[in-house]
């Protein structure tokens, strides 16, 4: 559905092309979706749960990537090179649609960066690890990190640049930590803590529940 979504564009998308790209019928498409923003909702959750894994299989090979800058540099760079994702994200009515555009602004959804990583559970996860100045969970710490992070979301652009999106997690990253992070740098122990923390409860996941999808060998 991905690719379909990149290929024609939400807005152009009808029911008869999502039953023909899965192999099904139209009255099975009904049978799991309302209705075509439905199925939109769906893609954009599938694609942020592949996002979500390929995170998560990153972070016992380098346990600092469990700290809020690198966390977020790393999240940022896997959703800048996600299509969908970052359509959703940088709000690109070409691929989306006025009205999923609209919805990324206001992420009912919850799988924007900006919403990802202002998380609270996450946030006091961070800070009950030592990784994470107290001042930040709080609503004037985490709108301070969304400020952070809509701006270099914004600074994105739709079209992709992999040198652009490098240097803009890296340079958001180390606003991050000057910003929010301890001035002593953590422990290995505490690294070790986050990490497993990350693993087991998984704060950065979507709270959306997904619908039931028919099996068509692609997200």
């Amino acid at each position: 559905m991905a690719e379909l979504v990149l290929r024609i564009g939400y807005p152009k998308i009808s029911v008869q092309d999502v039953a023909e790209h899965a192999g099904i019928g139209k009255g099975t498409v009904y049978k799991h979706w309302n209705s075509k923003e439905d199925i939109i909702d769906d893609v954009l959750v599938r694609e942020f749960e592949h996002v979500h894994a390929q995170f998560l299989a990153l972070l016992p090979g380098d346990r600092r990537i469990a700290t809020l800058h690198g966390t977020s540099g790393v999240l940022y760079r896997l959703v800048m090179a996600n299509p969908v994702l970052r359509a959703y994200n940088t709000r690109d009515g070409r691929v989306l649609g006025t009205h999923v555009a609209a919805q990324g602004k206001a992420d009912a959804l919850g799988i924007s960066l900006v919403s990802v990583l202002a998380r609270l559970p996450y946030l006091e996860l961070l800070r009950d690890n030592g990784l994470l100045i107290e001042a930040v969970c709080s609503p004037e710490g985490q709108l301070s990190i969304e400020a952070v992070i809509s701006g270099f979301v914004a600074r994105a652009g739709h079209a992709d640049d992999p040198e652009q999106t490098k240097a803009s997690s890296r340079m958001m990253a180390t606003v991050l930590r000057r910003a929010f992070e301890p001035v002593d740098p953590p422990q290995p122990a505490d690294h070790d803590r986050m990490t497993e923390a990350m693993l087991s409860a998984r704060p950065l996941r979507s709270a959306t529940p997904m619908r039931a999808t028919p099996t068509t060998g692609e997200r």
